[in-house]
C-alpha cells in the first residue's frame, strides 16, 4: 500500500512542477507582447525606425511575432512586423507599396535588428524589389525613392 501512495505522490508532484513550468513559460512569453506596438512608437521615432500608425489594426499575432496592416490597399507603408523574445525585442520588418494594387510588384523592405543578447548592435537592412529584380540599398537610397514617389517614411 505504501508503494502504490508514493507513486500517486510521485506522479502528483510530477504534474504539478509540470504545469508550473508551463505556466511560467507561457507568462515569460507573453507578459511582453503587448509592449511593442504603438505604445513603442516614441522609441521608433527616436531610433529611425517606422512607426505603427495608430489607425492598424493588428492583422495577425503569432508565438513571438505580431503583424500590422493598413487597414486597405494603398500607396505608401503597409505592413509591419514586430518580433520579440519574451520581452527581448528582436526584429522589425516595414514593407512601403508604391501602388494600391492588392499584388505588389514594387516593395520596399526597411529591416531592423535590434541589440539583445543574440545580438551585439542594431542593424538596419533596405531591400528594393522591383518584379524579379531585388537590390540592397543604402537608408539614403531608400528615404530617396520614398521622396520621389512621395511617400511618407512614418518616422
Amino acid at each position: 500500500m505504501k508503494i502504490r501512495s508514493a507513486r500517486s505522490l510521485f506522479w502528483l508532484i510530477a504534474t504539478i512542477v509540470t504545469v508550473v513550468l508551463v505556466v511560467l513559460f507561457k507568462y515569460r512569453e507573453y507578459r511582453c507582447q503587448n509592449s511593442f506596438g504603438v505604445e513603442f512608437n516614441a522609441r521608433r521615432k527616436a531610433l529611425q525606425i517606422p512607426i505603427i500608425p495608430p489607425d492598424w489594426p493588428v492583422y495577425h499575432k503569432g508565438d513571438g511575432y505580431t503583424i500590422w496592416m493598413q487597414p486597405k490597399h494603398a500607396k505608401g507603408h503597409g505592413y509591419k512586423q514586430v518580433v520579440y523574445d519574451g520581452c527581448e525585442l528582436d526584429a522589425e520588418q516595414d514593407n512601403y507599396y508604391f501602388s494600391a494594387k492588392p499584388d505588389q510588384d514594387t516593395v520596399l523592405e526597411a529591416d531592423q535588428l535590434y541589440q539583445n543578447s543574440h545580438r551585439k548592435i542594431n542593424s538596419a537592412t533596405f531591400t528594393f524589389r522591383q518584379g524579379e529584380h531585388v537590390d540592397t540599398i543604402t537608408r539614403q537610397k531608400a528615404d530617396s525613392i520614398l521622396a520621389a514617389n512621395k511617400i511618407d517614411r512614418d518616422y
